[in-house]
């Protein structure tokens, strides 16, 4: 027999029979009605995670709100400063 021929054979199309659809329609059957195989802790998981991400995100953001007031009240204290201080040294010079 030709190796052509013997590769045509093993490759084409065989009716697998009555048994193989009755396995097939049996074993759907029976899986219909057992739970999902996924893990029931990834969605707690995520659910934390989010949470967790969520509590950090807030938590910088407040931070840097703290930051830059604190920057603003910084920038403020050092023009009333430089205010005084040029207010004093009009005075020294006036005297002078």
């Amino acid at each position: 027999m030709d190796i052509e021929q013997r590769l045509r054979g093993s490759l084409a199309a065989r009716d697998p029979g009555m048994e193989f659809d009755d396995a097939v329609i049996a074993r759907l059957t029976r899986k219909q009605g057992m739970p999902p195989r996924r893990s029931t802790w990834r969605v707690p998981a995520a659910l934390a995670a989010t949470v967790v991400a969520a509590a950090f995100g807030l938590h910088w953001y407040v931070v840097q709100q703290r930051e830059a007031h604190a920057h603003a009240q910084l920038v403020m204290a050092l023009q009333i400063t430089s205010y005084e201080l040029d207010q004093v040294q009009q005075k020294l010079v006036r005297n002078d």
